[in-house]
């Protein structure tokens, strides 16, 4: 009986030791920031390039901020599928000279999350503000916002990156500045005035590029070569004139696309048809508050792993809102909470789904945020200065 008690009570010990903050793991993350321009005589970006953070898991507490690689304006960085590589968007206008930006490839030191630079190069376009890894690990795509175009780079067999196989400029009317169902006094316009790339990503299978364009209101899709590298165009969709697409996510089973419009915060739900990939497009609902006024500009849209809950970074407004959504296409807003700083850029979700944290551009902070059993967020108290932070990517 004593031996039992014994063991009992050193399992029960161990669960507690496995339980505590003082034993739990720590996941690290990358900061992708803005960075000064040397052009310029004053500059409202304050970071340096890539930086390196410890997360602990239990409680979200970040520290041990360092930087691990000094490029220009980081904006969006993606890593490999099998984290051995991190790719950078270098979100400038003056690549070597030209009227382009640039995406940098850098090689990961898992033990320590050291960046060794392999390469940089041209993004055929000026101010990338996305970039993605194809599952295959085979190319890098690039969606340039300044420059107006989609551009697909190969992976060289070291990670470093070749030169652009294809380069896609789309094209189509151009809309009013602002959406049709603009909230009143929404002051702040979404650039209209030509094409703008905003972000490209994969559907879950693979099969399919999809790239949203937010300065014609439209959403591409084509099919990827991966021996030539070059994209066949298979689906355009309009969006609401003047809604500007920003960003989109997929449920887990890869029927449904949700997407984020800039201009009129709208977050609008599109069958995928994977035979097809066409888009019809279901439910759109606000991602502010019912009766709300002013100026508001959407940034960022998450889904949790099993697909039942998104969040929205909303700009100007400074709020997270949390939605759940049901495998019908259906989605319900369950409320926002304050991000703490001014203009959530975007937003991260750690592995284990406990944590969103949002990348406050202009407030120079990350701040956490927990995520409830209902699936809204309360906020952790936590904040971690850093200079005009714009991404985050967790190491595998």
């Amino acid at each position: 009986m004593i031996a039992i008690f014994r063991h009992a009570a050193l399992v029960a010990f161990a669960t507690y030791l496995l339980a505590s903050p003082a034993c739990a793991a720590t996941e690290r993350a990358y900061i992708g920031t803005y960075t000064a321009d040397p052009a310029q005589k004053r500059s409202n970006n304050h970071g340096e390039g890539i930086y390196l953070v410890d997360i602990d898991n239990v409680t979200g507490i970040m520290s041990n901020l360092r930087l691990v690689a000094k490029t220009p304006s980081p904006s969006w960085i993606s890593l490999s599928p099998d984290g051995r590589f991190l790719y950078a968007g270098n979100e400038i206008g003056n690549f070597n000279g030209s009227k382009s930006g640039s995406v940098s490839a850098f090689m990961i030191d898992k033990a320590s999350g050291r960046l060794t630079f392999l390469n940089a190069v041209s993004s055929e376009g000026a101010g990338p503000a996305y970039v993605a890894v194809h599952p295959s690990g085979r190319y890098v795509l690039s969606a340039n916002y300044a420059g107006g175009s989609l551009t697909v780079l190969p992976v060289k067999p070291d990670g470093s990156l070749g030169a652009a196989t294809d380069v896609v400029y789309p094209t189509g009317p151009l809309n009013p500045s602002h959406a049709a169902d603009n909230l009143p006094g929404n002051f702040d316009p979404s650039d209209h005035t030509a094409s703008h790339v905003h972000m490209v990503g994969f559907d879950p299978k693979g099969q399919y590029v999809i790239a949203d364009e937010a300065g014609l209101d439209q959403i591409l899709v084509f099919r990827l070569d991966l021996t030539t590298g070059k994209l066949a165009p298979v689906s355009k969709t309009a969006s609401l004139s003047g809604s500007a697409p920003r960003h989109f996510v997929f449920d887990p089973a890869g029927r449904l696309l949700y997407q984020l419009q800039e201009q009129d915060s709208m977050l609008t739900v599109y069958d995928f048809d994977a035979a097809t990939g066409k888009l019809t497009r279901g439910q759109s609902i606000s991602a502010l508050p019912k009766g709300f006024a002013g100026s508001g500009l959407a940034s960022e849209l998450l889904i949790a792993s099993d697909g039942n809950h998104l969040y929205s970074a909303n700009r100007l407004h400074d709020t997270i809102t949390s939605f759940s959504a049901d495998r019908k296409g259906h989605i319900d807003r369950l409320g926002e909470v304050p991000t703490g700083a001014d203009t959530p850029r975007s937003l991260a979700l750690d592995p284990r789904g406990r944590f969103v944290f949002s990348l406050n551009q202009i407030g120079d902070s990350v701040t956490g945020f927990k995520i409830d059993a209902g699936g809204t967020l309360s906020f952790t108290g936590e904040f971690l200065p850093i200079g005009s932070p714009a991404t985050m990517v967790f190491l595998p």
